[in-house]
């Protein structure tokens, strides 16, 4: 079936397509001439090509022009104004560093525990239950963004013993939920 509609394709463009005409002149040139054969208006006769005669372009007129003058300018220079004198400095004192300052050392964060006892996905609802934390916990309590909630957390401690203490303070107080996590505390 395809063989059969591909041939029909062929014949299609072979007989739809415009037929290509030579002319042949008497050595000169060959004329293509593309479209339906018309014998009848169709000349037989060489082209020659028609050349036109060079001409020398048309003379222009010049205008001679007078003779200029030179006129030398001279300007004079800048008048040079004197330095005025100044009174000799003192030599400046050598330079001396001062005593390096310790800079103060950056608090350190290390793994450590916490527990968390909140997490909403916005910041005024973990604001509200950090302040009611902090006027009932001694420890300090952190707001931590991590996409998508905002995380209450209580504590700064480095094992899991010192802070059961606090996670069973926190259940008794009606944090339910509250669970210890293991993140980068300031101890």
């Amino acid at each position: 079936m395809k063989r059969l509609l591909l041939l029909g394709c062929i014949l299609l463009f072979v007989l739809c397509a415009p037929k290509k005409t030579t002319v042949e002149t008497e050595g000169l040139e060959e004329v293509v001439v593309f479209g339906e054969e018309e014998p009848a208006t169709m000349s037989t006769e060489p082209v020659l090509p028609v050349e036109e005669p060079l001409l020398p372009p048309p003379p222009v007129e010049e205008e001679p022009m007078p003779p200029a003058e030179e006129e030398l300018v001279l300007i004079p220079p800048p008048p040079v104004a004197e330095e005025p004198i100044l009174p000799e400095r003192p030599a400046p004192e050598p330079y001396v560093p001062a005593e390096p300052v310790a800079p103060a050392p950056a608090p350190r964060n290390i793994l450590g525990f916490r527990v968390q006892i909140f997490a909403s996905n916005t910041e005024e609802n973990a604001s509200r239950v950090a302040a009611d934390a902090r006027a009932v916990f001694t420890d300090a309590v952190y707001i931590e963004y991590v996409a998508p909630y905002y995380k209450v957390r209580l504590g700064d401690y480095l094992t899991r013993e010192e802070i059961e203490p606090l996670k069973n303070k926190a259940l008794s107080l009606g944090y339910r939920g509250a669970f210890i996590v293991e993140t980068m505390v300031t101890p």
